[in-house]
């Protein structure tokens, strides 16, 4: 546990001498910078700062070994894979990659494969961060204290696929829709979930509330409600491996719930300086609302915090976004001590449940040590 304390205050600490203010002069309808001008200097910083965020991310998965709810489960599909004659639940991408590592190794390379692909969740995880971030610090703080980092040794495909779906969000702002699309398919690739993000990102988008619109919310309340059957219906035949699977309890999220609540009330509060007009926030908003309306009335879908992930870490990039706007300097300091505190308590409690089944992302073991 002090380790993964100490990997949040280092890598958080780093984000403070990222820069990514000139952000803010980003003209949202051309999606274009006012003023393209970057000091030298800062550059430098920014990348010697993100390198050394990128390499403790790195290092701390790479050399993990048995840390994670799946580790040893995921070995015995590495080798599954290889023999060919059992069926696996895995796509094709993350198979391919399996089967290429051995080639390159050996049959076992398990901490090979696990390396690598902790090598390219940290790096998509910092680019995603860093695209589109309007203040890195904050960003990256609100990113590990949720656990979406830690987490990362128990699901790898998926977060790997959710590393990727991360960096989808600056094409789309930018109306680069073909390499929007483009990021979440390679990202389905490794799980195929990921597909969500491109009708919940697009929706997000382009949808303006307004009294015309507003209706839009409880019809979808009901729909969640009514559709129960023909939504789990399509899942199963969409992933028939969650038939029957124990993660398919309808258990309601109240943490989660409570939390993309939290965050609405947050962003209605200072709606018209950090939201209002400001399509990048205005499509973040919208998806912590998709988000609240799904944990709120379609806990019966499997795997659902899978799903609404995708939608979630759009509050990494609201909130930091809302605080550089907020007009004064005491109300900008006293909702980021809130909301850095809120956060800091939830790292707490999501620590204290890191050895719990499904989660075991305590203790960490290292092989350099085994």
């Amino acid at each position: 546990m002090i380790l993964y304390i100490l990997v949040t205050l280092a890598v958080t600490g780093l984000g403070w001498f990222v820069n990514t203010s000139y952000r803010r002069q980003f003209n949202m309808c051309t999606a274009k910078m006012n003023n393209t001008s970057v000091v030298s200097k800062q550059g430098y910083v920014n990348r010697v700062a993100l390198f050394a965020i990128f390499f403790i991310l790195f290092a701390v998965s790479a050399l993990r070994v048995g840390t994670g709810n799946d580790y040893w489960v995921y070995r015995t599909g590495f080798l599954q894979i290889n023999v060919g004659d059992t069926p696996v639940s895995y796509e094709l991408g993350f198979k391919a990659v399996v089967l290429l590592m051995q080639k390159i190794f050996y049959r076992d390379c398990y901490k090979e494969i696990f390396a690598l692909f902790a090598l390219l969740t940290a790096a998509f995880f910092v680019k995603g961060l860093y695209d589109f971030s309007d203040w890195f610090m904050g960003s990256i703080f609100i990113f590990m204290a949720n656990g979406f980092y830690f987490m990362s040794f128990s699901n790898v495909r998926y977060y790997f696929a959710f590393a990727l779906v991360m960096c989808s969000f600056l094409p789309l702002i930018q109306k680069r829709y073909f390499e929007f699309v483009m990021w979440i398919l390679i990202a389905a690739l490794f799980h195929k979930t990921a597909l969500i993000a491109i009708p919940a990102f697009l929706v997000a988008y382009f949808l303006k509330w307004s009294k015309k619109t507003l209706w839009l919310i409880p019809a979808a309340a009901a729909g969640l409600v009514v559709g129960k059957s023909v939504i789990r219906f399509l899942i199963f035949k969409f992933y028939p491996f969650y038939v029957g699977d124990p993660l398919d309890s309808g258990e309601m999220s109240y943490v989660n719930i409570a939390k993309c609540l939290a965050v609405l009330i947050f962003a209605l509060v200072n709606y018209d300086e950090g939201v209002k007009g400001n399509k990048k926030a205005e499509m973040l908003f919208n998806l912590n609302i998709f988000a609240l309306l799904l944990y709120t009335f379609a806990s019966y879908i499997p795997e659902l915090t899978r799903i609404c992930y995708y939608m979630v870490v759009g509050q990494v990039f609201l909130i930091p976004m809302i605080l550089c706007k907020l007009g004064t300097k005491k109300k900008k300091i006293l909702w980021t001590a809130a909301i850095g505190v809120a956060y800091a308590g939830y790292f707490a409690f999501f620590l204290m449940r890191g050895n719990r089944p499904g989660i075991n992302i305590l203790p960490y073991l290292s092989w350099i040590f085994g």
